[in-house]
């Protein structure tokens, strides 16, 4: 049975600011308690009340789950997952919370953004080109 912090390739300890991979050994995560109760963020879940806390703050990946895209969308925290919550004005970007980040969602292309892209689309969301087809979309259908 593999470590509970182990998700997606990434540790989501508590422990850690955020989720990373950088601390991931798959001997010692994907083993059995014996191997990742000796690593160093490994903590007891529900142990000491942070952890509760923690998953009040960041819901981990069932609150994505729950939605029904999990399985459609697939994402990949090493080019999807933000730390931190999208600011764009854009009206079809739709944000999750997602293993202790977040993802962002792009309605008229029905994907997640990668991390570029969400740059993009906070900086310059005014100018983009599928944005405008969006636009256009909607006001044909409300014709």
């Amino acid at each position: 049975m593999p470590c509970p912090w182990y998700k997606n390739g990434m540790c989501t300890s508590p422990k850690l600011h955020k989720p990373t991979s950088a601390v991931v050994s798959l001997e010692r995560c994907m083993g059995g308690p014996e191997q990742y109760k000796t690593c160093s963020f490994y903590v007891e879940p529900g142990g000491d009340g942070n952890e509760g806390s923690a998953e009040t703050r960041t819901p981990t990946i069932t609150s994505f789950a729950k939605s029904g895209l999990e399985k459609k969308l697939k994402p990949y925290p090493p080019i999807h997952l933000l730390e931190h919550r999208p600011e764009s004005g854009c009206q079809f970007l739709k944000v999750y919370e997602y293993s202790g980040g977040f993802l962002a969602y792009c309605m008229i292309l029905e994907r997640l953004l990668t991390r570029s892209e969400v740059r993009l689309c906070e900086s310059h969301w005014r100018q983009c080109p599928i944005r405008k087809i969006g636009l256009r979309v909607k006001y044909a259908a409300s014709q």
